[in-house]
């Protein structure tokens, strides 16, 4: 019998830590100049720039890298655009928590179009889900709701990727680099399509001094955060099993949304704090629900 490895464990749960702390270089490079839409087609184009020579190599070897993957990588690509997008355009926890309402969409697609039998556990992460969305977004008794155009890409993202990564478990297995590249690729058209949404200050073609100034840094990101961090989790979401991938993931959104209350003087009262618990505890009880049915 093969030893257990917690190499890959510990992969995931680092990445997924590292992964928490995202917004703070998009906000940083935000304050250098770049309009929200430019900063995330950064976070694509510049691994893309990285992996290019790669793919090259591997296209002389008649090797795939991945651009097969076109309907895969816009919607896991694109939904993880919408989500950088979300943590420029409104509060951080309200990002994190509106994203992580994910498994109620996750369900719903899962026994609507999976064949899926929706159990108690499903039953009760999709009402732990929404009741912490009802807190956080304020839903009054007209059902009135208070949302700006960041909390709408959050939801968005978290209902995209619940599809795509439904999409992730039924396709043929691929190369971890496949799925990077195409990662990269996709959402990065996705990106650089959002520049053109009719939004004020939103996606402003930046100048030749900015992108000087700001280049440098978006390469170094790519190579000690993105490239990393994404390939650590492709590749440890092939040896962890589901259940343990699940709440090891779930450390992103804790380590966000502890950082962002720590680290900036935006709202952080007893909405933000419940909404949190019960999203996150929605996300736990759904890797209960997915434990392989005998």
């Amino acid at each position: 019998m093969t030893p257990h490895s917690s190499k890959p464990e510990i992969v995931v749960a680092v990445c997924a830590a590292i992964w928490g702390l995202f917004w703070l270089p998009l906000r940083a490079l935000e304050t250098l100049g770049l309009d929200p839409a430019w900063v995330t087609v950064g976070q694509f184009v510049a691994p893309l720039v990285c992996l290019l020579p790669f793919a090259c190599v591997r296209l002389w070897r008649r090797q795939p890298v991945g651009a097969n993957q076109a309907v895969t990588g816009l919607l896991i690509g694109g939904a993880l655009a919408l989500y950088c997008e979300s943590l420029l355009l409104t509060d951080v926890v309200r990002a994190l928590v509106l994203f992580y309402v994910m498994p109620a969409w996750g369900t719903l697609v899962e026994v609507g179009f999976m064949g899926r039998r929706f159990t108690l556990w499903r039953g009760l992460s999709l009402l732990l889900s929404m009741a912490g969305l009802v807190i956080l977004l304020r839903v009054s008794a007209d059902l009135e709701v208070s949302l700006n155009t960041g909390d709408v890409m959050a939801l968005l993202s978290g209902m995209i990727y619940a599809v795509g990564a439904m999409r992730v478990r039924q396709a043929q297995e691929i190369t971890v680099f496949e799925q990077v590249f195409a990662f990269f690729l996709f959402g990065g058209i996705f990106a650089f399509a959002l520049t053109f949404l009719p939004i004020a200050g939103f996606g402003v073609l930046p100048t030749v001094s900015v992108l000087k100034a700001v280049a440098p840094w978006m390469m170094l990101i790519a190579v000690v955060f993105m490239i990393p961090v994404i390939w650590g989790l492709y590749w440890g979401n092939r040896s962890v099993d589901p259940g343990r991938l699940g709440i090891l993931l779930q450390l992103e959104a804790v380590v966000g949304i502890g950082s962002a209350a720590i680290l900036t003087d935006e709202p952080f009262g007893w909405r933000e704090a419940t909404g949190a618990l019960l999203v996150i505890s929605a996300g736990l009880i759904e890797v209960i629900a997915n434990r392989p049915e005998r």
